[in-house]
């Protein structure tokens, strides 16, 4: 496993940030679709499990599995469960998604880390496209460090060198050619992105009145390896233009309906001492990066990020 999947929980401040974006999606959309009711939750809880700790405070009903590969990381799973709603397998996510199927909606998280099995990834997110009923709600994430791909900074032509050994996986999913530019850091995501795109539409060409829609994304780094993460939403056109309008997602902060440009989640290193100053200044100054700045008395991170720091309240 790559140095993504070993970060400590602790310290990862980016991937909370972006565990809040998603609970805050649910909520969105739990109206119109009855998640705590009508939804189970599959994911890769970890030994922390936080992911259904945080999902059981919003969504107490609904029943959830974790899937786990390494036999002691599922007996750490199941000494920290944190609630009995929650069900730990020992199993592989191939092994979940042969045996997914559309008796029930389900919001899955497929939470990859390991970057020398992209091609495989997105097969079995293909698989799970074709096999979940609609109104069942995906969230995917990539590691999305360019570095993956091979070769070392300063290297001659390392570009080349890195789109080549993409390309080597998914040229399918760009019959034009791409730049070198598309794996630079900056780029990488966008690029995922649409390879996800097309493998998408490629899964559902049997379901013509399907689709999957991106709700939001994100990029972040907690450490030197980059990720992705897009969460969307599967049904018919229909069913999918419903949901849109009723969570008021084209005004969503963190909404992103298309296939580019995701939400770059940024959040500055803090102590427990000015994340509680910040807190005294929120949710007042939630749009106003450069007076909490200023308040602080010091500077240190990067201006232009507003959410990131009104997040920091609930973490």
């Amino acid at each position: 496993m790559n140095p993504g999947g070993r970060l400590p929980y602790q310290l990862r401040p980016n991937k909370a940030v972006e565990r809040l974006v998603f609970l805050e999606l649910l909520s969105r959309l739990n109206p119109h679709l009855g998640i705590g009711r009508d939804h189970d939750y599959v994911g890769f809880g970890g030994p922390q499990m936080e992911d259904f700790r945080l999902l059981h405070e919003v969504f107490p009903d609904m029943k959830m599995l974790s899937i786990e590969r390494q036999r002691e990381v599922l007996k750490r799973q199941r000494f920290n469960r944190p609630h009995t709603n929650v069900r730990c397998s020992f199993q592989t996510s191939a092994e979940f998604v042969l045996q997914a199927s559309d008796r029930r909606r389900l919001v899955v998280w497929l939470d990859y880390t390991e970057a020398d099995e992209r091609p495989t990834q997105i097969a079995e997110f293909q698989s799970l496209l074709r096999a979940l009923r609609s109104h069942s709600i995906i969230k995917l994430t990539l590691n999305a460090a360019p570095s993956t791909l091979g070769g070392a900074p300063g290297e001659r032509r390392l570009q080349a060198r890195r789109l080549k050994s993409f390309l080597s996986d998914f040229d399918r999913c760009f019959p034009n050619g791409l730049e070198e530019e598309a794996v630079a850091d900056e780029n990488f995501p966008s690029t995922l992105l649409a390879v996800v795109d097309y493998a998408c539409r490629e899964a559902l060409t049997g379901r013509p009145d399907w689709r999957f829609q991106p709700l939001t994304s994100t990029a972040y780094a907690d450490s030197r390896q980059q990720m992705l993460t897009l969460t969307g939403l599967l049904g018919t056109k229909s069913d999918i233009a419903n949901a849109l309008t009723s969570a008021q997602l084209a005004t969503w902060e963190f909404s992103r309906l298309q296939w580019t440009d995701p939400v770059r989640i940024e959040v500055p290193e803090l102590t427990l001492k000015e994340r509680i100053f910040i807190n005294q200044l929120l949710p007042k100054l939630s749009t106003s990066v450069p007076i909490v700045q200023k308040k602080l008395r010091f500077g240190g991170h990067k201006s232009g990020e507003r959410a990131e720091i009104a997040q920091l309240r609930t973490l």
